[in-house]
Protein backbone atom coordinates (compact mmCIF):
# COMPACT_ATOMS: atom_id res chain seq x y z
CA UNK A 1 0.00 0.00 0.00
CA UNK A 2 2.90 2.46 0.95
CA UNK A 3 4.64 1.38 -2.03
CA UNK A 4 1.05 2.52 -4.31
CA UNK A 5 1.19 5.75 -2.33
CA UNK A 6 4.63 6.36 -2.92
CA UNK A 7 4.38 5.43 -6.81
CA UNK A 8 1.49 7.67 -7.14
CA UNK A 9 2.95 10.62 -5.78
CA UNK A 10 6.11 10.37 -7.96
CA UNK A 11 3.61 9.71 -10.49
CA UNK A 12 2.44 13.32 -10.00
CA UNK A 13 5.33 14.95 -9.53
CA UNK A 14 6.88 13.25 -13.16
CA UNK A 15 3.54 14.61 -14.62
CA UNK A 16 4.35 18.34 -13.33
CA UNK A 17 7.66 17.75 -14.91
CA UNK A 18 6.36 16.63 -18.13
CA UNK A 19 4.07 19.77 -17.97
CA UNK A 20 5.79 22.75 -20.70
CA UNK A 21 3.48 25.13 -18.73
CA UNK A 22 4.84 24.12 -15.13
CA UNK A 23 6.66 27.11 -13.29
CA UNK A 24 8.79 26.19 -11.00
CA UNK A 25 8.79 29.07 -8.27
CA UNK A 26 5.23 29.52 -8.48
CA UNK A 27 4.87 25.85 -7.28
CA UNK A 28 7.45 26.52 -4.34
CA UNK A 29 5.48 29.35 -3.70
CA UNK A 30 2.06 27.46 -3.53
CA UNK A 31 3.85 24.72 -1.29
CA UNK A 32 5.42 27.15 1.33
CA UNK A 33 1.73 28.75 2.06
CA UNK A 34 0.79 25.16 2.76
CA UNK A 35 2.93 24.78 5.44
CA UNK A 36 1.76 25.62 9.10
CA UNK A 37 2.75 29.13 10.33
CA UNK A 38 5.29 29.68 13.40
CA UNK A 39 3.78 31.03 16.75
CA UNK A 40 5.09 34.59 16.10
CA UNK A 41 3.21 34.59 12.91
CA UNK A 42 0.06 33.22 14.85
CA UNK A 43 0.55 36.10 17.61
CA UNK A 44 0.94 38.82 15.01
CA UNK A 45 -2.47 37.79 13.07
CA UNK A 46 -4.15 37.64 16.42
CA UNK A 47 -3.09 41.12 17.24
CA UNK A 48 -4.25 42.45 13.99
CA UNK A 49 -7.55 41.19 14.59
CA UNK A 50 -7.60 42.63 18.06
CA UNK A 51 -7.13 45.75 16.74
CA UNK A 52 -9.35 45.77 13.73
CA UNK A 53 -11.76 44.74 16.25
CA UNK A 54 -11.21 47.78 18.77
CA UNK A 55 -11.19 50.37 16.17
CA UNK A 56 -14.82 49.11 14.85
CA UNK A 57 -16.16 49.16 18.65
CA UNK A 58 -15.38 52.60 18.64
CA UNK A 59 -16.21 53.61 15.76
CA UNK A 60 -19.73 52.19 16.40
CA UNK A 61 -19.69 54.33 20.03
CA UNK A 62 -18.83 57.94 18.20
CA UNK A 63 -21.28 56.92 15.68
CA UNK A 64 -23.51 56.11 18.18
CA UNK A 65 -23.00 59.35 20.24
CA UNK A 66 -23.38 61.17 17.20
CA UNK A 67 -26.43 59.88 16.36
CA UNK A 68 -27.81 60.56 19.43
CA UNK A 69 -26.74 64.59 18.97
CA UNK A 70 -27.81 64.64 15.92
CA UNK A 71 -24.50 64.41 14.38
CA UNK A 72 -23.38 67.50 16.11
CA UNK A 73 -19.78 66.69 17.31
CA UNK A 74 -20.13 70.09 19.64
CA UNK A 75 -23.14 69.13 21.03
CA UNK A 76 -21.69 65.56 21.56
CA UNK A 77 -18.56 67.06 23.39
CA UNK A 78 -20.75 69.69 25.60
CA UNK A 79 -23.16 67.03 26.38
CA UNK A 80 -19.85 64.72 27.89
CA UNK A 81 -17.37 66.91 28.97
CA UNK A 82 -19.33 70.27 30.22
CA UNK A 83 -18.99 73.77 28.37
CA UNK A 84 -19.08 77.57 28.82
CA UNK A 85 -21.31 77.31 25.87
CA UNK A 86 -24.99 76.32 25.06
CA UNK A 87 -25.82 74.19 22.10
CA UNK A 88 -28.48 74.55 20.20
CA UNK A 89 -29.95 71.25 18.43
CA UNK A 90 -29.22 73.25 14.91
CA UNK A 91 -26.10 73.61 15.75
CA UNK A 92 -25.92 77.11 16.88
CA UNK A 93 -24.05 78.17 19.50
CA UNK A 94 -24.78 81.26 21.73
CA UNK A 95 -22.83 82.02 24.87
CA UNK A 96 -24.66 82.36 28.42
CA UNK A 97 -24.07 86.05 29.66
CA UNK A 98 -22.19 86.13 32.95
CA UNK A 99 -25.23 87.42 35.89
CA UNK A 100 -23.85 90.09 37.99
CA UNK A 101 -25.72 89.91 41.63
CA UNK A 102 -25.32 92.96 43.54
CA UNK A 103 -25.79 92.08 46.90
CA UNK A 104 -26.96 95.19 48.86
CA UNK A 105 -24.69 96.44 51.95
CA UNK A 106 -26.57 96.32 55.26
CA UNK A 107 -26.09 99.20 57.63
CA UNK A 108 -26.71 97.80 61.24
CA UNK A 109 -27.69 101.06 63.60
CA UNK A 110 -25.92 101.41 66.49
CA UNK A 111 -27.29 100.05 69.26
CA UNK A 112 -29.17 102.74 71.78
CA UNK A 113 -28.26 103.20 75.11
CA UNK A 114 -30.06 101.01 77.79
CA UNK A 115 -32.18 103.05 79.30
CA UNK A 116 -32.17 104.24 83.29
CA UNK A 117 -34.47 102.54 85.83
CA UNK A 118 -37.49 104.88 86.18
CA UNK A 119 -37.03 107.23 89.00
CA UNK A 120 -33.36 106.50 89.23
CA UNK A 121 -30.51 108.92 89.36
CA UNK A 122 -27.33 107.27 87.59
CA UNK A 123 -24.13 108.97 88.01
CA UNK A 124 -22.07 109.17 84.83
CA UNK A 125 -18.23 109.99 85.05
CA UNK A 126 -19.28 114.05 84.19
CA UNK A 127 -22.28 113.58 86.95
CA UNK A 128 -20.27 111.98 90.14
CA UNK A 129 -20.93 112.88 93.35
CA UNK A 130 -18.22 115.46 94.59
CA UNK A 131 -14.83 114.19 95.28
CA UNK A 132 -13.99 113.87 98.69
CA UNK A 133 -11.03 115.97 100.02
CA UNK A 134 -9.38 112.73 101.64
CA UNK A 135 -6.78 110.39 100.24
CA UNK A 136 -7.98 106.13 100.43
CA UNK A 137 -5.53 105.91 103.30
CA UNK A 138 -7.27 108.67 105.60
CA UNK A 139 -11.12 107.61 104.55
CA UNK A 140 -10.34 104.20 105.69
CA UNK A 141 -8.21 105.56 109.11
CA UNK A 142 -11.44 107.70 109.44
CA UNK A 143 -13.61 104.60 109.31
CA UNK A 144 -11.39 102.53 111.52
CA UNK A 145 -11.44 105.42 114.23
CA UNK A 146 -15.27 105.47 114.48
CA UNK A 147 -14.77 101.27 114.34
CA UNK A 148 -16.88 101.08 111.15
CA UNK A 149 -13.99 99.13 109.09
CA UNK A 150 -14.13 95.09 109.04
CA UNK A 151 -17.26 94.99 112.04
CA UNK A 152 -19.37 96.58 109.36
CA UNK A 153 -17.74 97.38 106.70
CA UNK A 154 -15.43 95.56 104.65
CA UNK A 155 -12.48 97.19 103.35
CA UNK A 156 -13.19 96.07 99.89
CA UNK A 157 -17.15 97.71 100.33
CA UNK A 158 -15.15 100.82 101.99
CA UNK A 159 -12.96 101.15 98.85
CA UNK A 160 -15.91 101.05 96.33
CA UNK A 161 -17.88 103.74 98.69
CA UNK A 162 -14.51 105.85 98.47
CA UNK A 163 -14.79 105.45 94.57
CA UNK A 164 -18.14 106.46 94.64
CA UNK A 165 -17.72 109.76 96.57
CA UNK A 166 -19.68 108.72 99.85
CA UNK A 167 -18.73 110.87 102.58
CA UNK A 168 -18.11 109.47 105.73
CA UNK A 169 -20.68 111.66 107.94
CA UNK A 170 -23.49 109.89 105.35
CA UNK A 171 -22.43 106.48 107.18
CA UNK A 172 -22.45 108.08 110.63
CA UNK A 173 -26.12 109.05 109.46
CA UNK A 174 -27.22 105.78 108.63
CA UNK A 175 -24.89 103.97 111.53
CA UNK A 176 -26.92 106.17 114.01
CA UNK A 177 -30.02 105.05 112.50
CA UNK A 178 -28.95 101.30 112.68
CA UNK A 179 -28.84 101.04 109.01
CA UNK A 180 -25.11 100.59 108.29
CA UNK A 181 -24.79 96.85 108.92
CA UNK A 182 -27.90 96.09 107.36
CA UNK A 183 -26.69 97.69 103.55
CA UNK A 184 -23.91 96.48 101.41
CA UNK A 185 -22.39 99.20 99.47
CA UNK A 186 -24.85 99.33 96.71
CA UNK A 187 -27.98 100.03 98.97
CA UNK A 188 -25.31 103.06 100.39
CA UNK A 189 -24.30 103.99 97.31
CA UNK A 190 -27.81 104.27 95.48
CA UNK A 191 -29.48 105.49 98.60
CA UNK A 192 -26.57 108.48 98.72
CA UNK A 193 -26.88 109.78 94.93
CA UNK A 194 -30.92 109.37 95.00
CA UNK A 195 -30.68 111.56 97.87
CA UNK A 196 -32.71 109.29 99.54
CA UNK A 197 -32.79 110.58 103.15
CA UNK A 198 -32.66 107.87 106.31
CA UNK A 199 -36.24 109.14 107.33
CA UNK A 200 -37.71 107.78 104.64
CA UNK A 201 -36.29 104.52 105.31
CA UNK A 202 -37.70 105.31 109.06
CA UNK A 203 -40.95 105.72 107.46
CA UNK A 204 -40.70 102.08 105.39
CA UNK A 205 -39.43 100.52 108.84
CA UNK A 206 -42.68 101.88 110.53
CA UNK A 207 -44.68 100.67 107.84
CA UNK A 208 -43.54 97.05 108.22
CA UNK A 209 -42.16 96.95 104.49
CA UNK A 210 -38.61 98.17 104.31
CA UNK A 211 -37.45 94.86 104.64
CA UNK A 212 -39.67 93.55 101.85
CA UNK A 213 -37.81 96.27 99.22
CA UNK A 214 -35.45 96.76 97.20
CA UNK A 215 -33.19 99.84 97.05
CA UNK A 216 -34.80 99.79 93.64
CA UNK A 217 -37.99 99.49 94.78
CA UNK A 218 -37.39 101.91 97.55
CA UNK A 219 -35.40 104.38 95.30
CA UNK A 220 -38.46 104.23 92.47
CA UNK A 221 -41.52 104.88 95.40
CA UNK A 222 -39.77 108.02 96.85
CA UNK A 223 -38.94 109.90 93.13
CA UNK A 224 -41.92 109.02 92.31
CA UNK A 225 -43.89 110.25 95.29
CA UNK A 226 -45.77 107.15 96.44
CA UNK A 227 -47.48 107.79 99.58
CA UNK A 228 -46.45 105.47 102.14
CA UNK A 229 -50.49 104.50 103.31
CA UNK A 230 -50.71 103.44 99.92
CA UNK A 231 -47.71 100.99 99.91
CA UNK A 232 -48.99 100.02 103.24
CA UNK A 233 -52.40 99.22 101.92
CA UNK A 234 -50.89 97.26 99.58
CA UNK A 235 -49.04 94.88 101.81
CA UNK A 236 -51.32 94.50 104.23
CA UNK A 237 -53.84 93.29 101.10
CA UNK A 238 -50.99 91.02 99.95
CA UNK A 239 -50.06 92.66 96.87
CA UNK A 240 -46.98 94.59 97.37
CA UNK A 241 -44.57 91.51 97.42
CA UNK A 242 -45.91 90.26 94.03
CA UNK A 243 -46.05 93.78 92.02
CA UNK A 244 -43.21 95.12 90.91
CA UNK A 245 -42.54 98.51 91.43
CA UNK A 246 -43.85 99.63 88.03
CA UNK A 247 -47.08 97.85 88.36
CA UNK A 248 -47.38 100.11 91.76
CA UNK A 249 -46.11 103.27 90.74
CA UNK A 250 -48.89 103.21 87.69
CA UNK A 251 -51.43 101.61 89.58
CA UNK A 252 -51.27 104.72 92.22
CA UNK A 253 -51.16 106.99 89.16
CA UNK A 254 -54.03 105.40 87.41
CA UNK A 255 -55.94 105.45 90.85
CA UNK A 256 -56.03 101.52 91.16
CA UNK A 257 -57.32 100.55 94.92
CA UNK A 258 -57.12 97.50 96.62
CA UNK A 259 -60.16 96.62 96.76
CA UNK A 260 -60.71 96.55 92.51
CA UNK A 261 -57.66 94.09 92.81
CA UNK A 262 -59.33 92.35 95.11
CA UNK A 263 -62.54 92.27 92.96
CA UNK A 264 -60.44 91.05 89.79
CA UNK A 265 -58.95 88.40 91.86
CA UNK A 266 -63.08 87.00 93.51
CA UNK A 267 -63.39 86.84 89.59
CA UNK A 268 -60.73 84.46 88.93
CA UNK A 269 -59.05 87.60 86.24
CA UNK A 270 -56.42 89.07 88.40
CA UNK A 271 -54.16 86.49 87.34
CA UNK A 272 -55.00 86.60 83.28
CA UNK A 273 -54.62 90.51 82.91
CA UNK A 274 -51.21 92.62 82.57
CA UNK A 275 -50.99 95.74 84.44
CA UNK A 276 -52.10 97.94 81.86
CA UNK A 277 -55.28 95.96 81.58
CA UNK A 278 -55.90 96.45 85.39
CA UNK A 279 -55.49 99.95 84.69
CA UNK A 280 -57.72 100.23 81.62
CA UNK A 281 -60.16 98.31 83.49
CA UNK A 282 -60.04 100.79 86.10
CA UNK A 283 -60.62 103.42 84.47
CA UNK A 284 -63.56 102.54 82.42
CA UNK A 285 -65.70 101.18 85.30
CA UNK A 286 -64.65 104.63 87.31
CA UNK A 287 -65.44 106.70 83.92
CA UNK A 288 -61.84 107.94 83.81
Amino acid sequence: MKNKDHHKQRHSKNDLNKDPDFDLDTYLEEQSHQETTTPGEETARKNTYFIKNAALSISLVIASVLWYHNWSPAQAWSSMFGSNESVLTTGQTFTVPEINVHIPRIEIPAIPPIPAVPGIRSYSNSTQAPVLDISLTEYLSALKTKGFLDNQISTFSARQLYDSHIPVSYLEELNEAGYLGDLSFVYITNFYQNEIPVTYLDQLKAAGIYDKLSFVHITNYYQQKVPMEYLKKLNDAGYLVDLSFVHVTNYYQAGVTPEFLDELKETGLYEDLSFLDVIDLYQRENGN
